[in-house]
């Protein structure tokens, strides 16, 4: 064998294992995606367990309605009021994360699709409540705050 094979042979050798390198590569990635993916889901599923965002879910339903009121806002127990800055803070978040990429879709409607179809209208009472309330102490806009949750809000319930 001359050195001119041997380089040839060498040469090829070395594309091969660059081939094989990227190729682990990208089964290393695909890898590490998947692994991702399953820790937002449990992070978003241990969201959706916690006890303060169920009495959250619970004062929507019980509590909550299309034209609430200040004073029924401000009616709520300081327990209800924490469950609703709880959960309504958690899908504000969720909703930043989506918007931005960081969340799919289809994990988003898994988990909270059906809840933002349910409640929106209440929801967006709430908020107009609170943006009402906020303004007369703030000269600075409060819209900006809640725009995760209104990006849910329009993305599953297009009302407006």
């Amino acid at each position: 064998m001359d050195i001119e094979t041997a380089a040839n042979i060498g040469e090829a050798v070395s594309g091969i294992a660059i081939l094989f390198t990227l190729l682990f590569s990208l089964r290393q990635m695909k890898h590490w995606n998947e692994n991702r993916r399953y820790e937002i889901g449990r992070d978003l599923a241990a969201h959706m367990n916690n006890p303060l965002v169920h009495r959250g879910f619970s004062v929507s339903t019980v509590k909550l309605h299309d034209e609430l009121t200040p004073q029924e806002l401000a009616a709520l127990s300081r327990e209800e009021k924490d469950a609703m800055n709880a959960l309504m803070i958690g899908m504000n978040n969720i909703g930043v994360l989506a918007k931005n990429g960081h969340l799919s879709m289809d994990l988003v409607d898994d988990f909270t699709g059906v809840y933002v179809r349910m409640f929106a209208s209440r929801w967006r009472r709430v908020i107009q409540i609170f943006m009402m309330v906020n303004m007369s102490k703030n000269d600075a806009p409060t819209e900006g705050v809640w725009s995760g949750l209104f990006w849910l809000l329009d993305r599953f319930d297009p009302q407006e």
